[in-house]
């Protein structure tokens, strides 16, 4: 028997992507002398993510003024709903660098959801869950330029903003396919293999689940069990394309609590999603270009299915480190 993979330990699971970190870091700018003998060099050839993490913390401060405009006029029951929301976005702005950062500095997105000005009526539910999903889908492009830890980072508050989009009662961005053929990197292999052994286990998982449960909550497990049974394949497809032998399912797996009724089972199915999440979070870190954002996308997907199952949020799914269920 198989144990259900845990929520993954980032520094064990992604050893190569600190390499990729390394090579992405370089630069090869000389440096220029400064007044005080030290040499001077531009903020953004000393750290490439401090532009990217500001496009990132301007277009989260978007959104929470958003946030800020509804709540003043909101009526008690939908401001509710809203503050949950609006303090993981305080989450996220923190983790940005909100207090770190010069207003000044300079900086433009294409994920920013422009605040409303201040004559204008307050935002809707549902023109906040079009602002969420719009500026999930807008972070993609800083996804690729950022940091492997940075790129972390942004896809798991992009999955935080398709959440909240469907918490609102709208729709998560569209699914991105993972990329056919070509080369792999050796920590992209290993994270493409974990996230195979993850939705294996998931499929096993699912089997469990369904045969708990009755009705919609059935139906709805069954279609959870064939879509991870679709993901699986490709990633199959995926990895043997590299030349590479996609890891096994195992003969059976030993679950992490026993299922032995609808509301365990209930409990497994939000688990297995909220680990799914994890693994491709830490597949972000190990890839880069269209294999990233492919992976990105499924953090979502896994982060949004699991508020199916009775999940409430998160300011950052699949980063147990920073508080999200795992």
């Amino acid at each position: 028997m198989t144990t259900l993979p845990p929520a993954p330990v980032r520094r064990r699971a992604l050893l190569g992507a600190g390499m990729l970190g390394l090579l992405t870091a370089c630069g090869t700018a000389a440096a220029r002398s400064s007044g005080t003998g030290r040499p001077a060099r531009p903020a953004a050839e000393i750290d490439p993510d401090t532009a990217v993490r500001l496009r990132e913390l301007r277009a989260t401060e978007a959104l929470a003024a958003r946030y800020d405009a509804a709540l003043a006029a909101a009526h008690p029951a939908t401001a509710a709903r809203l503050r949950p929301l609006r303090s993981q976005l305080a989450a996220q702005l923190t983790a940005f660098g909100q207090s770190q950062v010069t207003p000044a500095t300079p900086a433009t997105s294409s994920a920013t959801a422009p605040a409303p000005a201040p004559t204008a009526a307050a935002p809707t539910t549902a023109a906040l869950a079009a602002a969420e999903a719009a500026t999930a889908q807008g972070r993609g492009a800083d996804l690729l330029a950022a940091s492997p830890a940075l790129a972390r980072l942004i896809a798991a508050v992009a999955a935080g903003g398709a959440q909240h989009a469907v918490l609102l009662g709208g729709s998560a961005p569209a699914a991105v396919p993972l990329p056919v053929g070509g080369a792999l990197t050796g920590a992209a292999l290993t994270a493409l293999q974990a996230a195979l052994a993850a939705e294996n286990a998931a499929v096993y998982g699912y089997g469990v689940i369904g045969a708990q449960l009755g009705g919609a909550d059935r139906n709805r497990a069954g279609a959870a069990l064939v879509a991870h049974q679709a993901r699986g394949g490709l990633l199959q497809q995926r990895i043997s394309a590299a030349a590479a032998t996609p890891a096994a399912a195992a003969p059976g797996y030993e679950l992490p609590f026993p299922v032995t009724g609808p509301a365990a089972a209930v409990r497994l199915a939000a688990l297995l999603e909220e680990r799914l999440a994890a693994v491709y979070a830490n597949g972000v870190q190990a890839t880069t270009g269209p294999l990233r954002t492919a992976l990105a996308s499924a953090l979502q997907g896994s982060a949004v299915a699991a508020l199916a199952w009775g999940g409430v949020g998160s300011a950052f799914p699949g980063l147990p480190e920073r508080g999200a269920p795992h």
